[in-house]
């Protein structure tokens, strides 16, 4: 078990948010927007009833709206040690998730990693005339080494060290080389000499060097550097422009379970001990990555949207509520992050996969209107060990609201 003195979360604001009614507005381009989120949409419909389904092949994360709370996560070094990299960090109100969010932590769900930056650029449609990043641009870079940069790219040992410049400014002045390093190729340097290898990159001013000046840097995975689940998703060129649609894992649509939205019920409405966790359709996420449906405490304020069935009174969903995570924690994460932000999350259901939870932050029963935010967790998969979540707490990001009598999209019966 983790000590929570080794592992702390602060959380400012609270979960009760409330945003205005949404309607639907078209761009010029013909694409229909949610006016509250600004978040890309398309109809979905069943029979005569329809919901806003996000635009998967428009949203980015660029374009998710900015986290609504500050937070930060603190991490011993002796479980630094233990996950092989530092997950610290802090965030602040109005921040965007892009700069919030490293790639190991959501690595499972999108598959970071097994993007190389051509990959990127050729998805993204970069101007092909543009200038190369600067190794700078490219968060992993610093705390690459000579030797870890070899390990990545194998061709790059082959080369000499006066052919890659990076290498060569990171080695120190070719004239104080030793003589196997000026001789002979990058691996024959660093075989007779190990230690000239471990300075990082940078040590050295990454701004004046791009990326083609690490040959196969370019074309090489993510995933084969040392560290790279720390790099945040706006450090490497262009991700945060990558439709969700077009990662190497994409994003589910959620329209596989659908349901009705029937009706709104708001603050007044209170945990009843006769109503257990069979009449709930939101609830914690638990290892395996599924949701563990959990009924609200009883006399605790419960918000909640009760649905409704397309195939009528006798379907499954009629009757079964989703309630709100304004006001309903439920136990959240697993493995040794489990006890960050005292083991809580908002309750909810993971709709589009376990990237996000979608959580309801809101009631409004004079408008007959839900509205719901996603929320993110942080995640370690240590060497050798299974992967560890914290609770989903990061957040929330306003997501698409949904009205009395249109669908509502549950993602999984799980």
């Amino acid at each position: 078990m983790i000590h929570l003195k080794h592992l702390s979360i602060i959380l400012t604001g609270c979960l009760l948010l409330n945003f205005s009614t949404a309607m639907s507005a078209t761009t010029p381009g013909g694409n229909a927007v949610d006016e509250t989120t600004g978040v890309p949409t398309i109809a979905y419909e069943e029979g005569k009833r329809q919901a806003k389904a996000p635009d998967w092949s428009k949203i980015t994360w660029a374009m998710l709206p900015a986290l609504q709370q500050a937070g930060y996560l603190k991490v011993s070094k002796e479980y630094v040690v233990k996950f092989g990299y530092d997950p610290s960090r802090s965030w602040n109100a109005g921040q965007k998730s892009d700069s919030v969010i490293m790639l190991g932590d959501a690595d499972d769900e999108f598959r970071f990693g097994y993007f190389t930056l051509d990959d990127i650029a050729k998805i993204t449609s970069a101007n092909p005339k543009a200038k190369d990043p600067t190794l700078k641009d490219v968060g992993f870079v610093k705390w690459q080494t000579t030797a870890s940069l070899v390990k990545a790219i194998p061709s790059l040992g082959n080369l000499r060290v006066a052919q890659v410049k990076p290498i060569l400014k990171v080695l120190g002045k070719y004239d104080y080389l030793p003589s196997s390093c000026r001789s002979g190729t990058i691996s024959q340097c660093l075989r007779v000499n190990p230690k000239i290898g471990e300075r990082p990159l940078g040590d050295i001013d990454l701004d004046k060097y791009s990326t083609s000046d690490i040959p196969g840097l370019q074309q090489t995975q993510i995933r084969k550097f040392k560290e790279w689940q720390r790099t945040y998703i706006n450090q490497v060129p262009n991700l945060n422009q990558v439709p969700f649609d077009k990662m190497p894992n994409q994003i589910k649509s959620g329209t596989s379970f659908v349901g009705i939205a029937s009706t709104v019920f708001g603050k007044s409405e209170r945990g009843d001990s006769r109503v257990g966790d069979a009449y709930y359709i939101s609830g914690s996420v638990v290892r395996g990555d599924s949701t563990k449906f959990k009924a609200c405490e009883t006399g605790i304020e419960c918000s909640y949207l009760e649905l409704g069935d397309l195939g009528g009174k006798r379907g499954a969903l009629y009757g079964k509520r989703w309630a709100s995570g304004s006001s309903q924690q439920v136990k959240g994460g697993y493995g040794f992050l489990a006890g960050v932000n005292g083991g809580k999350e908002p309750t909810g259901r993971l709709v589009y996969g376990n990237g996000f939870k979608v959580v309801m932050t809101g009631a409004n029963e004079s408008t007959g209107t839900a509205d719901f935010g996603l929320f993110l967790r942080i995640c370690v998969r240590p060497p050798f060990q299974q992967k560890t979540c914290t609770p989903y707490f990061i957040g929330p990001a306003p997501w698409i609201p949904v009205k009395e009598n249109d669908l509502v999209i549950l993602g999984t019966g799980r």
